[in-house]
């Protein structure tokens, strides 16, 4: 499924608020714990606590009356007891009170491991309870003992003595005991309150442990969120690329998923394409125009200059030729050297200037190619076949190999061959004596392509550069225009050019044509390698 990003930005807000909010809730619950153990203690140790030190100082205050040797003395405190109350006859009850106070099994929010000190302080108190009850029926004997004997004279005052020592043993012991029933409350109470302590401390750094981790977390899914949105500022530096027409693209993360701003980068990216591609064609189109406009401004230029150029040349062949033959009529031998050669060396450059500006009037006035089918093969074994002769007399072995055959093209045979041949004669000039110019042709998916190569001195990066602009070169005598002439014929026939060159190692030209699909049998397609080089090497011989 894929999220949005406003889904995902909500989903982070709400992580980190749940996040918080459990924090938040562990800290109040344990809070609340705490504070419902304290308040549980505090109900009931205060109230306990209170009660045992009443029947101490019940104790206490009767211990003192049992000290009291004067019967008298011992008889008026008695009859006192009802507003000094200083005669524990309801010890049994209150310690009774006391054990019920001290038993805390009937608190759910105190743990058992709280409550077994406390189960000993319940135990001890209800066993003195018994002891109590029986010491409160003793008190209440020994003062109905003295209350009801209002003279000395019938009180058996041995037996009281006996009675009162006993007594008195039995205060101190139950004092005793009560006051370390109150010592282990008081341990049992500190340590609880020092448990309650260590609680409320490990609750304290457990809280602060979670909000760390909470934090954490926070932070996690803030820098979720932070690289989530991190593309905007990549498209926003992009965009300004593309102002400045700078069209890289952005690099993408295919873990984000189907976000919308991954598809959205993506989109960018394939704009970011087309424009550029968009602008490569511009360019072109741009240089294109540039050259079409350059070379249609030379070619009027040529055709102008070609045009005022070949009447004065035929004027001045004319009457050079004229003077010739009347310096004959008049008698002039025609090996005189003061004259004649000189006269001839006019002719001769006058017609070099008329072939140089036919040449010129030749490429300004370039006419369409007149497409037709033809095979490309054949035109280029012709080609070979006819002037293979002239090469021979340069010393240039010509090495034809026609892989494939039939190779059906559209095409102007008459200026195809012109262009095959500018290239090959730049070859052949390019070559020493004895080194191969190799000729290769087959077809190359829906393209026939020829190769023509030399073992010559090759270019350098500067020439190669500049190869096919007009009056480029590096002859002595030429005149520039059939590298050029011969890219204009390849590109008007819907061709490409291409050349690689190394210095020292010689030079290949590359033509690409589109066949022509209608005529191509690939059942006629065989190998002439061996024919072609052997018709070829028999000609050179």
């Amino acid at each position: 499924m894929r999220l949005g990003i406003a889904t995902k930005v909500f989903i982070a807000f709400a992580a980190v608020t749940l996040i918080f909010s459990l924090v938040l809730m562990f800290g109040v619950y344990r809070t609340q714990i705490l504070h419902g153990q304290l308040r549980a203690l505090n109900h009931r140790i205060v109230p306990l606590t209170l009660q045992i030190s009443d029947i101490e100082n019940d104790l206490k205050n009767f211990h003192i009356v049992l000290n009291e040797s004067d019967v008298s003395v011992l008889r008026r405190t008695l009859q006192l007891d009802p507003l000094l109350n200083t005669v524990p006859d309801d010890l049994g009850f209150r310690l009774e009170e006391a054990a019920a106070i001290a038993d805390l099994t009937d608190l759910d929010t105190i743990p058992s491991s709280e409550i077994e000190p406390f189960r000993e302080i319940h135990h001890r108190l209800a066993t003195l309870q018994t002891r109590g009850e029986e010491f409160s029926e003793q008190v209440v004997h020994f003062s109905t003992l003295v209350l009801e004997n209002d003279t000395d004279d019938g009180l058996d005052e041995e037996k009281l003595a006996t009675l009162q020592a006993e007594l008195r043993e039995e205060s101190r012991e139950l004092d005793s005991r009560l006051a370390e029933v109150r010592y282990d409350l008081q341990q049992a109470t500190d340590r609880a309150l020092a448990r309650a302590d260590e609680t409320e401390r490990t609750s304290i750094y457990g809280l602060g442990f979670l909000s760390i981790v909470a934090l954490l977390i926070a932070l996690a899914l803030m820098y979720a969120v932070v690289r989530t949105l991190r593309p905007l500022t990549d498209l926003t530096e992009a965009a300004k690329r593309i102002g400045e027409g700078d069209y890289s693209p952005i690099s993408t993360d295919d873990s984000r998923g189907e976000d919308e701003i991954t598809l959205l980068t993506r989109e960018f990216n394939a704009m970011a394409q087309r424009l550029a591609e968009r602008d490569a064609r511009l360019r072109s189109q741009h240089a294109t125009l540039l050259k079409s406009e350059r070379l249609a401004t030379i070619g009027r230029m040529t055709s102008l200059i070609t045009h005022e150029l070949r009447n004065p040349l035929s004027s001045i062949n004319l009457n050079a030729e004229m003077l010739m033959d009347s310096l004959h009529d008049r008698g002039i031998d025609p090996d005189d050297p003061d004259v004649m050669p000189q006269l001839q060396t006019i002719i001769e450059e006058v017609d070099h200037l008329r072939d140089i500006t036919e040449e010129y009037l030749v490429y300004a006035r370039l006419p369409s190619p007149d497409l037709e089918a033809e095979h490309l093969d054949d035109i280029i074994q012709s080609l070979v076949d006819f002037h293979i002769w002239e090469w021979n007399q340069e010393q240039v072995d010509i090495e034809l190999s026609i892989k494939d055959s039939p190779i059906p093209i559209l095409g102007d045979a008459h200026q195809l061959r012109q262009a095959l041949l500018n290239i090959i004669k730049n070859a052949v000039e390019a070559s020493a004596a004895g080194d191969p110019v190799q000729l290769e042709v087959f077809i190359d998916g829906d393209r026939a392509v020829s190769t023509i190569r030399d073992y010559g001195v090759g270019m350098d990066e500067e020439t190669r550069r500049r190869l096919f602009e007009p009056f480029f070169t590096t002859k002595s005598s030429g005149t520039g225009l059939g590298l050029p002439m011969t890219q204009q014929i390849i590109e008007q026939h819907r061709g490409l050019l291409t050349v690689d060159s190394t210095t020292g190692r010689g030079t290949t030209f590359t033509i690409y044509l589109p066949l022509e699909k209608g005529d191509l049998d690939s059942d006629n397609r065989t190998d002439h390698r061996s024919q072609a080089t052997g018709s070829a090497a028999g000609v050179a011989s």
